[in-house]
């Protein structure tokens, strides 16, 4: 019996990391919760690695009648490690092409006070959540577009 042991643990640890799911994400905004839709997906385990992508058609679009600078507050579901996000400016692109900025919040939740976001423009967020769970990890990302109203 006590040679069984470390394999029904190892078993135990396997059944447990199959019944975990991709973490969810919600931002909100000044009380506002924002929609947004899912971009693409990566599964990781020991012996395979999925990806894929939703190329969304429809980005919900929300309008924010709150003072800039605005703070973004994210939340991830359980076994998120970290959380990044990409800022564009939809009315003008960068020089470079790239966002207008990034960002990187640590765990699960976080606050953010975008420096490139101002009144009267409009914003395309890419966040993506890095998760792991006992023999699994991934990212899942999503987009929202957002303006903040005078």
């Amino acid at each position: 019996m006590r040679t069984r042991l470390p394999l029904g643990a190892v078993l135990g640890a396997i059944l447990l990391a199959s019944c975990g799911s991709r973490p969810g994400v919600a931002v909100t905004i000044a009380g506002v919760a924002i929609p947004m839709v899912l971009s693409s997906t990566t599964d990781r385990t020991g012996c395979s690695s999925e990806h894929g992508d939703a190329f969304p058609q429809s980005v919900p679009l929300t309008t924010i009648n709150a003072p800039a600078p605005v703070t973004l507050e994210v939340e991830a579901g359980q076994g998120a490690t970290e959380i990044r996000g990409w800022i564009y400016e939809l009315d003008a692109s960068s020089p470079s092409g790239g966002p207008t900025e990034e960002f990187t919040l640590s765990g699960r939740t976080g606050t953010y006070a975008p420096r490139s976001i101002i009144s009267a423009r409009t914003y395309q967020v890419v966040l993506n959540v890095r998760w792991s769970f006992v023999v699994t990890d991934g990212e899942v990302t999503h987009l929202f577009r957002l303006r903040i109203g005078p």
